[in-house]
Parts: C-alpha cells; structure tokens; sequence
C-alpha cells in the first residue's frame, strides 16, 4: 500500500511539473511541425501563443512576421511563458498589412508573460498599438524596440487632432477586483514613432506595482512616458490610478509635441510614484507632475505622493519641472509631491517665461536640494502661480550669469528681478544660495554636471536629510561628505582624483560589429557613454552588465569611443560597420 501511495504521489509531481520546452519560430517554417528545434520550427507567433505552455520559451528567428499575436496562454509564478528572439537575431512584427485600431501583440487576461528583444515596426495606421496589456499581472516587457508605430502612413511633419493615436506600450487596469502587478518594462527602445496626442509607454488605470526603467525614448512625437490616474479607465473611481510605481534611469530626448506642449516623463493623476535617475532633455517639459481631470465637490483627484530625485533635466523648451494643476480646479491637483536632488539647465530654449521650474496648485509639497542654472535670454528661474502657501522651496542653488540682481521669478502675479527681493517677498528660500555651481562642462554637446570640490552646491543641501534614500546620478551614495550636496551629483573624490589615471580598455565583443556588443567585466553600478570622433554623445546607458547585448545598430557607419563611468572607469573604441 506504502508502495501503490507513492507512485501514486511521483505521478502526481511529475504530472504538474512543466516542460519549459524551447520552441522555434522561423519565416520558413510549418505550424505542423514539432517547433522544438531549430530544423523543424514553427511559422508562426500566434501558433505558439496559443500552444505552449507555462515554463516554455518561443525563440523567434530572424526575419519579418507580418502578424498580430494574441497571448492566449499564461505562465506561473516559477514559469513565466517567454516570446524572445533567438540569440542575437533581428526578429521583427510588422503592421504593414494590418488595418486601423488594432495591436502587433496583445496580452489580456493573462499572467507571468516575457517579451524580449523583439522589434516591433511598421504600423501605420489610426490608433495602432504596439504591444497592449490589459489587466494581466507579472508582465515584463524588456529590450525589444518599436520604430515607426504611427498614427497614420502620412504623419510625418503633420498635425494631427485629438483623435489621431498610436501607442508603442500601453497598459491598461479595468478590472477593480484584480489591480495589475508587477509590471516591468525595461529596457526597450522606443523612436521614430509619430504617436498624435498619444505617449510612448503609458500605464493607466487601477495598476499597484509598477517599474519602467533603462528605455531609451527619443525622436518620438508626443509624451515618452507616462503613468495616469482617474482618466475612467477602471469604473472604481477609487481604484483608477497608477500607484507604488517606480520610473527610474531611463534616458528620454527629442520627443517634443509641435502641436501641443508635453512632457519627457510625465505624472498624470498616478500616486505614490518615485521618479529618480532619469535624463530627459530636448523634449517640451523635461518633467511633469500634474493631474489633468478636473475635481468637484464630491471629488477631488490629485496626483500625489509622488518623489522626482536624482535627475538630470536640461536643454527643454519650455521648462525643466513642471509641478502642479495647471488650470485648477477646472483640472486635478498635485499634492504631498517632493522634488530634490534635480539639476535642471538650460531649459526654457523657447524663451515662453516658464524658467527652470514652472509651478500651478499644489499643496504640501516641497522642493529642496535642487540646482537651477538657467542661461535663457529672459533669465527667468522659476514660474509660479496660483498655489497653495503649503508649498516650501529651500535649500536650492540658483544661477544666472548675469549675477543674482538680474534675474527674473514670477511668483502668483509677482515679478522680482533680484534673487533678495525673491527671498524676502516670498518667504521662500530661506537657506537657498545663488552662485555658479561651476559645472565641469556647460557645452550643450559636452554637457558634464559633475561638480568639483571646492563647488558651493557640495556640503550645502538640507543638514536633516535621510541618508538611506536614493543614489546620485552616477548611482553613488547621496551623502559623501557629512551633508548632501544640491544636485543630481554628489561629488566624490575618487571620481576626479582618480578619472584621469584609470585607462583600463575594454573588452569588447565583436569588435567590429554590425549593431550588437557586449562587454566584459563591468562593475554593478556604471553607466555607458558613447561618443563619435566629434566628441558627441551619441548613446548612454546605466547599469550595464556583461550579459546585455547593447543596440546601435540606428549608429551610423564609423569609429565610436566608448566610456564606462563606474569607481574605476574603461575605455574601448568600437567600430560599427
């Protein structure tokens, strides 16, 4: 009987264990194969979507899929199911055959999902989707790109109206029973899309656990990313919003709205959201928290709770921070929303009197620690009008070429043009400098905001603040010295004494290649930069490690110089052919 029991109990286990077979798609293949080996693949994506089972991985070979998928399989906690391209191919959906208002993928009502390092292009058509996720929980959506997800063939250089949209990412929490979770979207690459009055990566809607990290979103058309709340997309009005999220190192530039004015990254009625580490710059505002739907008498949305840190913000062209609602009440609010640790510079290009920070209604909030260095023709610092008096600025650094008796501050219908008649009129700003932080480079296409010793940003922020919370932008510890120092960077000694020493090469491999490299023996916390012959930046990433492939093939042909920044910086030169 003992014996009968536990063959009975090994069937049991056997028979609940998944296969986590691999299964290969190819342009060339037959759905009526096996799919288990490179030989005999499959030839389709949505085959798979709906054949496999939780633990099994789709490896998707090169080549051209002219499909939409359906994700109509889910994973498990311990098995996730994973679309991927096989090893280092070019594995592209494409929407060239799809007609309007539809998606290249599609996960809803399905959990424990992978996609991964896949190209998503050519969808040109209204309201076209690139992948959308509707109330499913333990997605990642990591190293894929999506170029040219359009509202329309012929966007390109036109205006469009509020109901021309198209969206790389989109997710969406309708269900007010099950809120989305864990959701993490990663890595990806999101340009050349012309997206309407739409957004890059948006999540919206009862969704309680999110991280949006190490995008690339640049050349695009509208707002880069965005979380959202109380815009109806989950009946349960007390559910409709975007929380405990997470938005960090993500590099997001170019996507200015020519039609109307938007944001690199963008709070929108979400909560409890920490957004640190990011570079946003040549967008319309480098970044956003507001709350665009209006409140009532019986309802009063706001966005809240929300942490901006750590970010480096410049080079926009109407503000650097924008922080409030701005037309309140007939909008939201923002409220209990901590801006610190941000260096903001040469924003307000456009010359639209909006300054390095631009604030409407908000209520107990504050911004300290900041570095606002403006060099606009009308040397306005900071905008503010129609707020609560539960707003508290301190503890910032100022600048302005021209020196602190020409400046401009517009302050609730108040203009002051001296950085004493600011402080002294306002209340605000009690402990707050105004000096040259004396940048290491202030040459836009060289910009360097790394801070020397004897800078007077170092050792001057808020003496009560928390030195657990937060790394700088070189993900070093936010206190070196016995204070924080105003800005994004805290300055270390190894970081200059050292830098010119450190010639350590780079193992790159291949070497030359034709868009894809890895490197070897990287330190945890780094952050790459690439720059041409010129000495132009033209790509960066943080938190590399030897097992990320890095893209640019979008480089053109030629000699590039590569740079780990990290405790002990390498060098390498790369050569893409």
């Amino acid at each position: 009987m003992k014996n009968i029991s536990l063959v009975l109990l090994l069937f049991i286990v056997f028979t609940n264990t998944y296969s986590q077979t691999n299964y290969y798609i190819s342009p060339t293949g037959d759905n009526s194969n096996l799919g288990t080996s490179i030989s005999l693949p499959w030839k389709t994506i949505q085959y798979a979507a709906d054949n496999v089972l939780a633990g099994d991985t789709i490896n998707i070979m090169a080549g051209t899929y002219n499909e939409k998928v359906d994700v109509n399989i889910s994973g498990s906690i311990d098995n996730y199911i994973t679309f991927r391209n096989y090893e280092n191919d070019i594995s592209i959906i494409s929407g060239s055959n799809l007609p309007a208002y539809q998606y290249l993928m599609k996960i809803e009502d399905r959990d424990y999902i992978c996609v991964s390092g896949i190209k998503f292009q050519d969808y040109q058509q209204l309201d076209a989707l690139g992948i959308i996720v509707i109330n499913s929980s333990n997605i990642t959506i990591e190293n894929n790109e999506f170029t040219n997800i359009d509202y329309s063939s012929t966007a390109l250089g036109q205006t469009p109206n509020d109901t021309q949209n198209s969206q790389p990412i989109i997710v969406f929490g309708r269900d007010a029973a099950n809120p989305i979770s864990n959701l993490l979207i990663k890595g990806n690459r999101i340009h050349d899309c012309e997206v309407g009055w739409s957004e890059c990566i948006s999540v919206n809607g009862n969704i309680d656990g999110f991280e949006i990290s190490h995008n690339q979103v640049y050349d695009n058309t509208n707002i880069g990313i965005v979380a959202i709340g109380h815009e109806g997309e989950c009946a349960t009005e007390a559910l409709d919003q975007a929380r405990n999220g997470l938005i960090h190192h993500n590099l997001v530039y170019n996507n200015p709205g020519a039609y109307t004015e938007c944001a690199g990254i963008y709070i929108d009625g979400a909560a409890y959201v920490t957004v640190e580490n990011n570079i946003s710059y040549s967008n319309n505002f480098g970044i956003e928290v507001g709350c665009e739907n209006n409140g009532n008498a019986s309802n009063d949305p706001s966005a809240n709770h929300i942490l901006v840190r750590n970010n480096l913000v410049y080079n926009n062209t109407f503000t650097g921070i924008a922080l409030g609602g701005y037309n309140y009440p007939t909008t939201g609010k923002v409220e209990y929303t901590t801006i610190e640790n941000n260096t903001c510079f040469n924003n307000d290009t456009g010359n639209n009197y909006q300054g390095e920070i631009m604030v409407t209604y908000t209520e107990n909030s504050t911004v300290e620690n900041n570095i606002f260095y403006t060099n606009n023709p009308d040397k306005v610092l900071i905008s503010l009008e129609n707020t609560a008096t539960t707003l508290a600025f301190n503890y910032n650094l100022y600048y302005v070429s021209s020196g602190e008796n020409d400046i401009v501050v517009t302050w609730n219908g108040a203009e002051y043009n001296t950085f004493s008649d600011f402080k002294s009129n306002t209340s605000q700003d009690a402990n707050s400098i105004f000096s040259d932080p004396l940048f290491s480079n202030t040459t836009l296409l060289n910009l360097d905001i790394h801070i020397p010793s004897n800078s007077p940003a170092v050792n001057a922020g808020n003496p009560n603040f928390q030195t657990t919370t937060g790394l700088d932008i070189d993900n070093e510890s936010r206190i070196n010295d016995n204070r924080v120092d105003l800005g994004c960077d805290e300055y270390f000694v190894s970081s200059y004494i050292k830098r010119p020493k450190e010639t350590e090469i780079l193992n790159i491999y291949p070497n030359p290649t034709k868009g894809h490299f890895k490197l070897d023996k990287l330190p945890f916390s780094n952050k790459i930069i690439l720059t041409d012959v010129s000495g132009r930046i033209v790509y960066e990433q943080v938190n590399v490690t030897q097992n990320d492939y890095i893209d640019i093939s979008h480089l053109k042909k030629g000699i590039y110089f590569l740079k780990v920044q990290a405790n002990k910086n390498k060098f390498g030169k790369i050569i893409k052919e």
